[in-house]
């Protein structure tokens, strides 16, 4: 048999559970989210690009760009199977970096 304190434990555990699982939900769309703005915002960097190749030849200053956005991308050091922060961080930082250049154009 039960005691009556067995019984107020184990509802402070199960709210608990329940506002974990809550954290969890909400981690998860918060996830979600960041990763369709960060993915929004490379696209449309990848777009102005695109637009420019398609536009003209390439200016001297804009094949500068283009190759400074290269070099920006392929020294970008992360190790995306860790899944840390400041990883994110990084990617978060070279695409505020990459946006720089289309708005110059």
């Amino acid at each position: 048999m039960k005691s009556d304190t067995d019984g107020m434990e184990a509802s402070p555990l199960k709210s608990a559970a329940q506002e974990l699982a809550f954290l969890r939900k909400m981690f998860r769309e918060t996830v979600d989210q960041y990763a369709a703005r960060v993915e929004s915002d490379i696209e449309a960097v990848r777009e102005s690009v695109m637009s420019e190749a398609k536009g003209k030849k390439g200016t001297a200053a804009r094949n500068r760009d283009a190759r400074d956005i290269i070099t920006l991308i392929r020294t970008l050091e992360i190790k995306p199977d860790k899944g840390r922060r400041r990883d994110l961080k990084k990617i978060d930082s070279l695409v505020e970096e990459l946006q720089r250049f289309p708005e110059n154009w």
